[in-house]
């Protein structure tokens, strides 16, 4: 029993530190965009990076899990996203800076694949559901992240000093809390495999066009949580003239507001259902948005961003959810297509509201942001068959 919660505990560690590297970066962004004295279209095209790393990495990761293991993919992943974050700080090269982010998003995508395989071979082992617990914890994990790094930058302490301190406790965490993940998945993969061989109907593959419809809508929401994460520090500091030291808290508001609404998650899905809660939520985000676009204040950030990430914490998961029950498509199938489209949003997204910006302002690119989310509110109403 004993060694059943330290696997439980270590699987939510893995997504807990994800979420505190990929959101200590936050707070980071000011510092790279200014010290490398970039405006905001080559701020967005040096973001690029990110997402290249994270798609050049999607098809090699899952074979390096089967050979390896999703423990150590997972631990040398979370030390890779670590050091890279650290020699980000120190880059003043827009070449080594794109090198070193683009590892960021490969190393990102490592831990996410990682933590999630674990994940699915836990439920296995347990017979019940557990992933929207994890994904909770990788929720926060982005609080703590982005709230060490900015109380950091608050007393004083350097970019550089900052990330430092990040790496040695997550390493320290890695090195220490991943050690009961899931060594090897050899055998749960044959045991797939046999049941897969003996349930299966022989008949064409095809991609249901409601699935490319999905997966356009995970575009955007993927997109828009992106360029909040890359972008949010950055308009607090130039649009709105916060102080850079204390710009990375307002993501906070974000991070929290998403962190309660997947921690209650299931019993608002229950009691609502699917689609009202995208529906509402996508609403929420839209509208959120607008207020941090045109509401020219603090307070307009702190109430945009709050709305954001109240709405937006279970869009996604509900969307990749209902995918699973489209007939005509293998559920794998489905989830592959809908996150290879989900992490190209990711990767455009940020270049996007960059060039928008440079054209005519990030209340301009927030605002765009707004509206393409209220399109997905639109669409999931038609697809999800709301009834009153």
């Amino acid at each position: 029993m004993e060694n059943s919660k330290k696997m439980l505990l270590s699987n939510q560690l893995s997504f807990g530190i994800l979420g505190a590297l990929e959101a200590a970066w936050a707070p980071m962004a000011p510092f790279v965009k200014s010290g490398l004295n970039l405006d905001d279209a080559q701020f967005g095209q040096l973001l690029l990076s990110i997402g290249l790393g994270s798609i050049i990495a999607l098809p090699t990761v899952g074979p390096l899990i089967s050979r390896f293991g999703p423990r150590l993919i997972a631990m040398l992943s979370c030390m890779t996203l670590a050091i890279s974050l650290v020699c980000v700080t120190f880059s003043s090269s827009v070449i080594f800076m794109s090198v070193m982010l683009a590892i960021f998003g490969a190393s990102l995508i490592g831990v996410d694949v990682a933590s999630n395989v674990n994940a699915v071979v836990m439920e296995s082992i347990f017979k019940r559901p557990l992933m929207s617990g994890f994904h909770g914890g990788y929720s926060f994990g982005t609080i703590v992240g982005a709230l060490f790094v900015a109380m950091l930058l608050t007393v004083g302490l350097n970019i550089q000093a900052s990330s430092i301190l990040l790496l040695i406790v997550m390493g320290s965490l890695t090195l220490w809390g991943l050690r009961p993940l899931v060594k090897d998945v050899k055998e749960f993969n044959q045991e797939q495999v046999a049941t897969k061989e003996q349930t299966t109907k022989k008949h064409k593959f095809a991609f249901p066009a409601v699935i490319f419809v999905l997966g356009v809508l995970c575009f955007i929401m993927y997109g828009s949580e992106g360029a909040l994460l890359h972008w949010g520090a950055v308009f607090a500091t130039q649009n709105r003239g916060i102080n850079p030291e204390v710009a990375g808290y307002f993501y906070l508001f974000f991070a929290f507001a998403m962190t309660i609404t997947r921690f209650t998650g299931n019993k608002i899905v229950t009691k609502c259902g699917r689609c009202r809660t995208v529906v509402v939520g996508a609403t929420m985000v839209g509208f959120g948005f607008i207020i941090t676009a045109f509401l020219e204040n603090s307070f307009g950030m702190m109430l945009g961003f709050t709305l954001i990430g109240l709405g937006a914490g279970n869009i996604v998961p509900q969307l990749v959810s209902f995918a699973g029950t489209i007939k005509g498509i293998k559920v794998q199938s489905a989830i592959s297509v809908i996150n290879a489209l989900g992490y190209s949003g990711i990767l455009l997204a940020p270049v996007i509201v960059g060039h928008i910006s440079n054209l005519s302002s990030l209340e301009i690119s927030f605002a765009v942001l707004g509206t393409a989310v209220f399109f997905v509110a639109f669409v999931s109403f038609l697809i999800l068959r709301c009834k009153a």
